[in-house]
């Protein structure tokens, strides 16, 4: 009775109303301890679970980047600028032809027709690469290719497709106007102007940019080194026959797997059972790295250890227990020994839950430890949905989804289970179908918000 009244509070309601609420309920909520107040607060604000939105603050705000170091521009696909880059030149650097034809000056082509084309003397071919000196004169043109640059006089450049050319003569059968066919100079960059912003993580265009304007290295963020800690009784490495009651170790790989898609090293501790001693001994070894992930052990079982000892290493818990579906039991907390601060978060074991909390929560975490100022939400779209879905409680859902066009639209359905130990839901999906807090079951046809993954 009194999970359902936490469940069903409303967000805006004030501590002290909610309290004075309880207090006056105690006899139905049945509470066998003494109420007053403050001991009231107490508890409350310990099983209090936050919003999906509170964590991601609370974890953006909790972890800063590191130090830099520079990098040649071939290997840093993917690493995060330190610092602006203005444009040492204008790009492009002059005017050249965006296509194979003539440069010409358009007052030569003003009388022309299909039926009385105008007849230019070729004079001379510059492909790319090449440069001019000569002025166009008049009535003349100059055969060019694409990359080349407009030579002095010329002012456009006629397309090969409306000319036709013999015995050193183009024939042109339309006017052209100024600039035709011309990118100029410094149209995508004046020199001096910003052309990559610090906090931007690379991507093989602007890797290719930074070529263009001759900048064979740049200073980056240092990846994260990130450990990884499986733990759980119930778990086993792939070397290994799983014993009646155990599963191989499939969140090693899973999580290895998303943290090198966010750009992190990764150090993979292996799997410690549900013991004190051993999981202190790992964790001590884990909190040297820049950053630690752990999976299981996060609930309220008595085998579920992992607070307790990370606590017993000084580590600060910020929170635990996010008001999602999956991922509920979900913590993070820093470690802040030896004048460092080492973020720790501490996943559930299922494995659709581990993959969902780190896309929702670690990610944008690593984001920003890797430099990203600031990490953004993923884009979120409008779908239709293709079948009803049922939510009857109070959670932020994250729903495993298949969306496709159909019709000039988007359109969604679910994977199937959502079962949170089945990671076949989430190989299946190219989505996650949001449900916010206050939205209630739904029916084919409403529309939805979904994050494309």
């Amino acid at each position: 009775m009194f999970g359902d009244f936490m469940r069903r509070k409303r967000r805006d309601a004030s501590w002290p109303d909610v309290i004075s609420t309880v207090c006056r309920c105690r006899d139905r909520f049945r509470i066998a301890f003494p109420c007053t107040e403050t001991y009231i607060s107490h508890v409350l604000k310990k099983i209090q679970m936050i919003s999906a939105d509170e964590a991601r603050g609370s974890i953006i705000n909790s972890v800063s980047p590191g130090t830099t170091e520079t990098c040649m521009i071939g290997d840093c696909l993917g690493r995060v600028l330190a610092a602006d880059i203005p444009a040492p030149l204008d790009l492009p650097p002059f005017d050249n032809s965006s296509m194979d034809g003539f440069a010409v000056r358009t007052e030569d082509l003003a009388a022309a027709t299909r039926d009385s084309p105008v007849h230019l003397k070729l004079f001379g071919e510059l492909p790319a690469g090449t440069w001019s000196r000569e002025t166009l004169r008049p009535g003349h043109a100059i055969r060019i290719m694409t990359g080349a640059p407009i030579p002095p006089g010329a002012d456009a450049v006629a397309e090969q497709e409306m000319t036709e050319s013999d015995n050193g003569s183009v024939h042109i059968f339309s006017p052209v106007a100024q600039g035709r066919n011309i990118r100029k100079r410094g149209e995508a960059l004046s020199a001096g102007a910003l052309a990559l912003r610090k906090g931007v993580r690379l991507s093989a265009a602007s890797v290719g940019s930074l070529a263009s304007m001759g900048i064979s290295n740049v200073e980056v963020y240092r990846r994260p080194t990130v450990a990884i800690v499986c733990t759980g009784n119930e778990v086993v490495g792939l070397d290994r026959t799983p014993a009646p009651g155990q599963i191989w170790n499939s969140n090693a790989f899973t999580l290895r797997g998303v943290l090198q898609n966010c750009g992190a090293n990764v150090v993979d501790l292996g799997i410690v059972p549900d013991s004190k001693e051993q999981l202190t001994s790992l964790f001590r070894e884990a909190l040297t790295y820049d950053a630690v992930v752990t999976s299981g052990g996060v609930s309220v079982g008595k085998y579920d250890l992992v607070l307790e000892v990370l606590k017993s290493l000084d580590v600060e818990i910020k929170f635990w227990k996010v008001n999602i579906k999956p991922g509920m039991p979900m913590a993070f907390g820093v470690s802040k020994t030896d004048a460092r601060r080492v973020p720790v978060f501490a996943l559930p074991g299922n494995p659709v839950s581990a993959t969902v909390t780190f896309d929702q929560f670690v990610r944008p975490g690593l984001e920003r430890m890797s430099g990203i100022e600031p990490p953004e939400p993923r884009l979120r779209i409008r779908a239709t949905l293709e079948e009803p879905i049922r939510k009857n409680d109070g959670k932020r859902h994250f729903i495993r989804g298949i969306a496709r066009n159909l019709g000039g639209g988007i359109v969604v359905t679910t994977t199937g289970t959502q079962s949170s130990g089945v990671l076949m839901s989430l190989v299946k999906a190219n989505c996650l179908i949001i449900l916010p807090e206050d939205c209630g079951s739904l029916n084919k046809g409403d529309v939805v918000e979904i994050e494309l993954l």
